[in-house]
């Protein structure tokens, strides 16, 4: 009899993470249909609509979006009530998985179990929805060591894995003598993202001008955004990429990048790259979510360290002088550029080749039979 697995992403990180995992099991004897994005797309696997569908940007974005959200809630719960998986394995996106897991818990039309990947950030803020996540998830992946102790507290049943990005990952010396004269920019994969970050990289343009040229690292839904942002630029060299091998060549050959916190700062690290991380949210949003917070940093990296090794700007201080500042220090003394890639690399080895696709592609079989 075949087996069923059907797959919940929502960021195109979260699809990326699937997709390493889900390309393990292709072989098999498994019938896979799923909320997906460009990736998974790529192994044929379809389903109610695509992950770009449920991407939002803040809790402001979120209440104006409500009812569409509650829709797609109700889609996916029907969809899933009707191909009746084996396995429901969810990929970040917490917010939206698990009100579907709990509609479907309810609703007692099927019997499925549910595993996710992507811890939800407890340790962060509201460490309380340890209580209610315990009842709804069957087990939960976790990328880092230091998340274990926060999710063993509440007897959630889970597996520290380590990160996909980092199976094949070498520490390399970063060779800052290099003449490189690309600075990069990463606004993020959201529409409002763009918006937010845009203004703030045309400022850092126009001070440093046709000194560099100019790298975006953006998706296939946002690059005419960004094209139009840069219309006014006559005589400076730019490249909107949506490519993602040409990205990692374009990332090897900046001598700096600038980068909304989120995944990518892990892609940034593999490829040992120095970089600077920005995070910005409308003020309003920023008010509502502020108190929660219980971290001192936003960068993983500075988090597992608990000390600010990649540089952060948030919110008020995410703005163009506080940034060009920091680039400015960089450029004068480049030393600086392998120090940060240096100190960075080090915290790697905690998460680093742990087979991590594998090892849960292999979990996820094993709780098919």
């Amino acid at each position: 009899m075949t087996k069923k697995i059907f797959i919940i992403t929502g960021e195109t990180s979260g699809d990326l993470l699937a997709y390493k995992v889900i390309k393990n099991l292709i072989s098999s004897n498994i019938e896979i249909k799923g909320i997906v994005g460009n990736n998974l797309k790529k192994l044929n696997i379809d389903g109610p609509f695509e992950s770009k569908d449920i991407t939002f940007f803040g809790i402001t974005d979120v209440i104006k979006n409500i009812f569409y959200i509650k829709k797609k809630i109700n889609q996916t719960v029907e969809y899933l009530e009707n191909f009746k998986p084996d396995i429901v394995f969810s990929v970040d996106s917490p917010d939206f998985v698990f009100q579907v897991i709990k509609k479907v818990k309810k609703r007692k039309k099927i019997q499925t179990k549910f595993f996710h990947f992507v811890a939800p950030s407890i340790w962060a803020w509201r460490e309380s929805r340890g209580h209610s996540i315990r009842k709804l998830i069957d087990k939960i992946y976790l990328l880092f060591k230091f998340e274990k102790k926060y999710f063993d507290k509440y007897s959630i049943n889970n597996d520290f894995v380590g990160h996909p990005f980092f199976e094949n990952f070498e520490n390399q010396i970063y060779n800052s003598s290099v003449e490189k004269k690309v600075i990069s920019f990463c606004p993020g994969s959201r529409k409002k993202e763009i918006h937010i970050f845009m203004p703030i990289f045309l400022e850092i343009i126009k001070k440093y001008n046709n000194q560099f040229k100019y790298h975006f690292a953006v998706t296939e839904d946002t690059s005419n955004i960004v094209k139009e942002y840069l219309v006014k630029f006559k005589n400076i060299t730019f490249f909107v990429n949506i490519d993602e091998k040409l990205k990692t060549e374009y990332f090897k050959n900046s001598l700096v990048t600038v980068a909304k916190s989120g995944t990518i700062s892990l892609d940034l690290c593999k490829l040992q790259v120095p970089f600077i991380t920005i995070y910005k949210l409308t003020w309003i949003n920023y008010i509502i979510i502020r108190p929660l917070i219980k971290v001192k940093y936003i960068n993983i990296i500075n988090i597992i360290a608990n000390k600010q090794i990649i540089p952060e700007f948030i919110q008020g201080n995410c703005n163009p002088k506080n940034i060009i500042s920091k680039l400015d220090e960089f450029f004068q003394n480049k030393n600086k550029l392998r120090e940060l890639v240096n100190d960075y690399s080090t915290v790697l080895n905690e998460l680093s080749n742990k087979n991590t696709s594998k090892q849960i592609a292999d979990d996820l079989i094993k709780n098919l039979n």
